[in-house]
């Protein structure tokens, strides 16, 4: 039975979004701006939108 109640409890994934949106609008920003680290924000970017999907 307690297992079950983790498998239900519901995660707050809003963090994982913020930061999702954040790096959203800097890799924009950067491909705009030709930035040469543009490629430093696309981890960020990938794993924030996985973890917020809740796909971990």
């Amino acid at each position: 039975m307690a297992q079950e109640q983790t498998a239900n409890k519901k995660k707050n994934r809003s963090l994982a979004w913020i930061i999702f949106f954040i790096s959203t609008v800097a890799l924009a920003v950067a491909i705009i701006t030709h930035w040469e680290w543009l490629t430093l924000i696309i981890p960020f970017w990938g794993t924030s939108f996985v973890i917020a999907m809740d796909l971990i």
